[in-house]
């Protein structure tokens, strides 16, 4: 039976994540109650000799899981630093007296607004 590259490359991220959870898990000493319940689970699982298959499921699902959430972090990351770059870009050119597209935008409204007033008052003295 041949594998699905897609599934090897979501199971070497699952395997990838799970050494992720455990070096965190050791690094802040993660000892509570859950943590020691997922180790008794992983004991009663090694007892029972799951088949690899499954083992390998596992890995494809966690990776799949594990490789949408770095999707979207990565992405939520990318739109914070996109604003910040905007912030900085309009302060740089407010500091050198440069008009921004906003700018523009801004004053096109205001006279659009003015030239309906205009019209208003002019048609209402008629």
């Amino acid at each position: 039976m041949a594998l699905e590259l897609d599934k090897i490359g979501y199971a070497g991220i699952g395997l990838i994540a799970k050494m992720q959870d455990l070096v965190e898990d050791f690094i802040e000493g993660r000892e509570g109650e859950e943590e020691a319940a997922e180790v008794e689970a992983a004991a009663e699982e090694t007892a029972e000799d799951k088949n690899l298959k499954e083992k390998f499921e596992e890995l494809v699902e966690l990776g799949e899981e594990r490789y949408d959430e770095w999707l979207d972090k990565g992405k939520e990351e990318r739109e914070k630093v996109n604003e910040k770059i905007k912030e900085r870009i309009n302060k740089v050119f407010s500091e050198l007296g440069l008009v921004t597209q906003e700018d523009i935008e801004e004053l096109e409204a205001k006279i659009a607004k003015l030239q309906r007033a205009l019209k208003k008052a002019s048609t209402s003295t008629k």
